[in-house]
């Protein structure tokens, strides 16, 4: 069995393409020596937002939680919310020390319980109930043929 763990965040300050992809080369970097893997989904800001962030985490119990504490003591983002976290039979993203996609909020459209990703909402929401289901999203979103 594998431990998971799938969170959303809001980014704190604009991300340009430069920064994402340095969030990604740290992150991929970390997880190569920790033996994490999992994916990244960025959701570009609406309503005033910068942006949000799902991710899931994949790998050794210990390892995620250590690598959990460390993202959520990251300034560069904010509200962080634990949608899920649990253990399954294997990684769904093995070969990815961090696949990642950024998306524009109407590429979620037709996923409705995750179509507001980016918007405060979608954040008060998983603050009051979670969001069910996220791990299947993330895994589904990935391996959905691009429209």
């Amino acid at each position: 069995m594998i431990s998971y763990l799938v969170y959303v965040s809001q980014a704190a300050t604009e991300l340009n393409e430069e920064a994402l992809e340095a969030i990604l080369a740290e992150s991929r970097a970390y997880n190569s020596r920790n033996d994490v893997t999992g994916v990244l989904l960025f959701v570009a800001g609406r309503d005033g937002n910068h942006g949000s962030f799902m991710q899931l985490l994949e790998g050794d119990q210990e390892k995620i939680d250590s690598l959990r504490r460390r993202i959520f003591a990251d300034p560069r983002h904010h509200t962080k919310i634990v949608l899920e976290k649990g253990t399954k039979p294997s990684r769904d993203f093995s070969d990815w020390s961090m696949a990642f996609k950024s998306v524009a909020p109407s590429d979620l459209a037709s996923h409705t319980q995750f179509a507001d990703l980016a918007a405060t909402e979608f954040i008060e929401r998983c603050q009051a109930s979670g969001a069910p289901g996220a791990l299947k999203f993330l895994c589904d979103f990935w391996n959905a043929e691009p429209s």
